[in-house]
């Protein structure tokens, strides 16, 4: 004897209730995120933190020189915003990017990339900054003071439209402020005027002058180099110099200044963020960067600024003044792991109850089958009832 079975309508209707319930668990689940810090959240806090006193104090001291901010292109009353057009700007700039930056959680990006990066308690950072984006040349300073890392920056004095480019409040005499009033511990430790070929080129004469004063004011050792190559050469000794027989453990190039970089292609052909090793080593040009990338020292490149921000959960130009802590640099929303193995279970309980259920009614319909089957047998194998007989005829 052989038995087929062919699913009937339990079977069927147990597929259907486990897939409704299914879909309920799933949308149970995805409906009820949770919240989970990520890596180093109070260190990430604490360096915004110590941003946004700084952000404050750099506006403080611009409202006390200009008596005002500029609402109009600094929306969100940071402070960090210049002007779109100076004596001392080099060159065009985006105002989405430069407000984009100014965010006290970019300094929380810092502490993550420096991080990744494998840096520990002091660690050498050498560190290039231009006038361009002075949001994020103190996001990168909070967070070393954090980490306790040892950065040692050298700036390019210059700025790009909406930085730090008015001559009375360069990215210097920020800095100065910042370290007056204790938001840092350290300083740059020497300035060029930046531009073209990091000798001011594309700036006016009287551009020139008010950033060789600014660079004067602040006391920074003047890098004035003949050409480019001699501005590498220049960088990496002072960088050696004030290293102290320490190995550098990480670059950070914030902008594009032509004394890091050298051209833009180089500096487009490091992506933005953490390069831990040389990409296109047969291609790059000569640069700061390209140098201590071919030494094995990671790169932190702070370029595209709207993109680093999407990368990590800040907001692009901000429509308002972000606050401390805010963003998926801090935070980022998961599966509730203890909800998803509650509905797991019920799932696998459901399951088994309609499994069982639908076997039970199945193994009740093989012996009633079995049953009909043996009557069947035993009615047809039976003697035949007893006739008459011829005698009896």
């Amino acid at each position: 004897m052989a038995l087929m079975w062919r699913p009937g309508r339990a079977s069927r209707g147990v597929l259907v209730m486990v897939a409704a319930i299914s879909l309920l668990g799933y949308l149970l689940v995805e409906s009820l995120p949770e919240k989970t810090s990520q890596r180093h959240y109070r260190q990430k806090r604490k360096a915004a933190k110590v941003m946004e006193q700084g952000m404050e104090a750099i506006k403080q001291a611009r409202i006390s020189l200009f008596g005002r901010i500029d609402l109009e292109h600094d929306p969100n009353n940071t402070g960090m915003i210049g002007s779109g057009l100076t004596p001392i700007t080099s060159k065009t700039g985006s105002l989405s990017a430069k407000i984009t930056g100014a965010n006290p959680n970019f300094a929380a990006i810092m502490v993550h990339l420096y991080k990744s990066a494998g840096l520990k308690e002091g660690d050498v950072v050498a560190i290039a900054f231009s006038g361009s984006f002075p949001a994020l040349n103190l996001a990168a300073l909070a967070a070393a003071e954090i980490l306790k890392l040892t950065p040692i920056p050298i700036t390019s004095v210059s700025s790009s439209g909406w930085g730090a480019n008015n001559p009375q409040l360069t990215w210097l005499d920020m800095e100065r402020r910042l370290f007056e009033k204790g938001v840092i511990q350290r300083r740059s430790v020497a300035a060029s005027l930046g531009g073209e070929r990091d000798r001011g080129g594309g700036i006016p004469p009287d551009g020139i002058r008010m950033l060789k004063e600014a660079i004067k004011r602040n006391g920074m050792e003047f890098i004035d180099p003949p050409d480019l190559t001699s501005s590498f050469d220049l960088r990496m000794n002072i960088y050696e110099e004030h290293a102290a027989g320490r190995p550098v453990a990480c670059f950070v190039n914030i902008g594009g200044g032509a004394g890091s970089v050298g051209t833009p292609l180089v500096k487009k052909m490091f992506r933005p963020g953490l390069n831990p090793t040389t990409p296109h080593p047969g291609r790059l040009r000569d640069s700061v960067m390209t140098r201590m990338s071919r030494q094995g020292i990671p790169v932190i490149n702070l370029i595209y600024i709207d993109r680093l921000a999407k990368r990590y959960g800040l907001p692009v130009r901000p429509d308002r003044p972000p606050r401390v802590g805010e963003g998926g640099i801090f935070a980022a929303l998961g599966y509730n792991i203890t909800l998803t193995w509650i509905v797991l279970l019920c799932l696998i309980a459901v399951i088994f109850i309609l499994l069982r259920m639908d076997y039970y009614h199945y193994f009740l319909r093989i012996r009633h089958t079995l049953q009909n089957e043996n009557r069947e047998k035993n009615k047809d194998s039976s003697p035949p009832p007893p006739g008459p007989t011829s005698e009896s005829s």
